[in-house]
């Protein structure tokens, strides 16, 4: 049995891996929807039940990163190399630690109103996170077409550069209209730690090409 266990760590067990990133895009998707719910609560004891869920997914993420880890020091022969997975395990779990860390911030200083534009960075947060989705869900026959999965990866930096256009159009807006500056400060970190998930949305789609320049 021991020769067995030992032997099968030579053997290519690239399909596992790939149900664990699709778990983690899917808990990511998932937690941006709950996100835009989050944006849209004026309540501010509503806003701490909806920060629950986010977190319960946080945990969640942290859980499947974990078994990610364990996989790849169990196994030999990986389908990309190691420190690539491990990279991109590591930038799929960014987006959802900011996402957790945007949320967190708005329960802990409990802003009078959430901006527009906080809604407007949520959503397109969630098209990033299913373009991630969408990406890692092809990262098994990337190698045979890699066409679609560069297009998706393009797509993530255009949402990128979107999301910096909304944010940086709210920080002239708010520094010219916001007259408590406690208020201010509080919004412009929210927002920018939102921001910072469509940072590292577009972070994952760097890694993926980086994968495909290797494979493709």
């Amino acid at each position: 049995m021991k020769i067995n266990t030992f032997f099968s760590r030579f053997v290519p067990h690239g399909n596992k891996f790939y149900p664990i990133l699709s778990d983690m895009s899917a808990n990511i998707l998932a937690c941006s929807e709950i996100f835009i719910e989050l944006t849209k609560t004026a309540d501010k004891e509503a806003r701490k039940d909806v920060y629950k869920r986010i977190k319960t997914l946080e945990t969640k993420g942290d859980q499947i990163l974990g078994l990610l880890f364990d996989e790849l020091n169990n196994t030999f022969i990986t389908p990309f190399d190691r420190e690539d997975l491990n990279a991109l395990g590591e930038k799929l779990d960014d987006v959802l630690d900011c996402m957790n860390s945007a949320a967190k911030r708005v329960v802990m200083y409990q802003p009078n109103r959430l901006p527009e534009q906080s809604v407007e960075l949520a959503v397109l947060l969630k098209k990033g996170c299913e373009l991630i989705q969408n990406s890692v869900g092809e990262l098994d026959t990337m190698k045979k077409s890699p066409k679609s999965v560069k297009k998706i990866c393009a797509q993530l930096h255009d949402i990128e550069n979107q999301a910096d256009d909304v944010y940086e159009h709210f920080i002239t807006h708010i520094f010219e209209s916001e007259t408590n500056g406690i208020e201010l400060i509080k919004l412009k970190e929210i927002m920018q730690e939102i921001e910072r998930a469509t940072d590292k949305a577009d972070s994952v789609g760097k890694i993926i090409k980086t994968i495909i320049v290797k494979y493709a």
